[in-house]
């Protein structure tokens, strides 16, 4: 059989785009190495922004809603604000990512599981791509396999990337514990260096990890989270039930995200953002875009992807360098700005609103530029209030 689009991988990406293509009458075949559900690494905090991106309602396998964020710094409280409405989802990713799926496969797509792609090969008018067993034949292939992508490596895409690198583990504690963490999301820019340590409380458990945005520079991250975790007074008691490490984009370069007859997305295509590794957003956010750049070639006959890397990079790559602005401040002062960030209403509303999705990079920074002698004076006189 002939698909119209073979996509390769089961996230977020994957799972959003097999959906798109099948609601729009195209064969769309998903092949995933592993059995699904399978358990991905990762907080699983889903910014309120990207559930608009997604095509149906997600709330049946949301575990809890984060309506407010706490900062500590090295362990030590330094803030806990209380946001009007939610400004995340936190999700268990094997949940989200099999719901999503099995959302695609309700719409007509077709998933192999143990599928694991070997090779792919672009042909004048289609593709061939290889699994351990058999091969598969389709009008185009779309590379949402992670940042370890055989796609890309196959059609000579994104040869130099910028990786980070994550420890995360699911910690049982008691249920005062819960409570006192209730719906608030915990980060840490002094657990380690060029990094932060992040708390998402889940239904019956909490989600605990350590990033870093240097994998080059990755040393001893097991400890650092055990230091970490020590740290934090809500973990004193716990269990650890999983543990896991994963490599993570880090974007902000813009490259080519399409050969002859292939697209990356997500992952795939470095879709994570350099400050705080964020990437289910643009994961499906580029699985949209993709969706349109494709639906459109089979309408026109033309399946030239140039405009989907050039409106990638245009929408969110640009958006990256500024990230990587903020990134490198942030992580170099990092004392100091937990400290601003603490005593200023104004920077708090800022970088939440943020993170919930009202502004992007470039606009957050203006914001911060342009209101920082307010930012400064805010800061000024509660320090003084705190000394006196």
């Amino acid at each position: 059989m002939l698909y119209d689009a073979i996509v390769v991988g089961t996230g977020p990406a994957g799972a959003v785009l097999a959906y798109r293509l099948a609601r729009q009458g195209l064969k769309a075949l998903v092949l995933e190495k592993a059995s699904l559900p399978r358990y991905k690494p990762c907080g699983g905090g889903v910014p309120l922004k990207t559930i608009k991106e997604i095509p149906f309602d997600v709330l049946p396998v949301v575990e809890k809603k984060a309506t407010g964020t706490i900062a500590t710094y090295m362990g030590q409280h330094a803030l806990k604000a209380d946001l009007q409405g939610d400004f995340a989802w936190l999700v268990m990713r094997d949940k989200f990512d099999h719901f999503l799926l099995q959302k695609a496969v309700e719409a007509g797509a077709t998933c192999l599981e143990g599928c694991h792609v070997k090779l792919v090969e672009e042909k004048a008018d289609q593709v061939i791509v290889s699994t351990d067993s058999e091969k598969w034949n389709a009008r185009l292939v779309v590379g949402a396999d992670g940042v370890n992508s055989v796609v890309a490596r196959c059609c000579g895409l994104l040869q130099q990337r910028q990786v980070g690198i994550a420890l995360e583990a699911e910690l049982e504690v008691p249920s005062n514990a819960l409570q006192q963490q209730g719906s608030y999301t915990t980060f840490d820019f002094g657990a380690l260096p060029n990094g932060y340590g992040w708390i998402f409380p889940k239904h019956q458990h909490l989600s605990v990890g350590i990033f870093q945005a240097q994998n080059s520079k990755a040393r001893d991250l097991k400890s650092r989270l055990e230091h970490f975790i020590a740290c934090q007074p809500v973990l004193k008691e716990n269990h650890l039930s999983i543990l896991q490490g994963h490599r993570l984009p880090l974007g902000g370069q813009k490259q080519t995200l399409h050969s002859h007859r292939c697209l990356l997305v997500g992952d795939a295509a470095n879709l994570a953002d350099p400050w705080l590794g964020e990437g289910i957003y643009y994961a499906i956010r580029s699985a949209n875009l993709a969706a349109d750049a494709i639906s459109g070639a089979f309408r026109s006959g033309n399946f030239d992807f140039s405009s989907y890397s050039r409106r990638i990079n245009v929408e969110i790559v640009s958006d990256f360098t500024v990230a990587r602005r903020i990134a490198r401040w942030v992580y170099r002062y990092p004392y100091q700005a937990t400290r601003l960030l603490s005593r200023s209403n104004l920077m708090q509303n800022d970088v939440f609103i943020k993170i919930r999705g009202d502004l992007n990079f470039e606009q957050l920074w203006r914001h911060l530029l342009f209101n920082l002698p307010i930012i400064l004076t805010q800061y000024i006189r509660k320090e003084g209030a705190f000394s006196e």
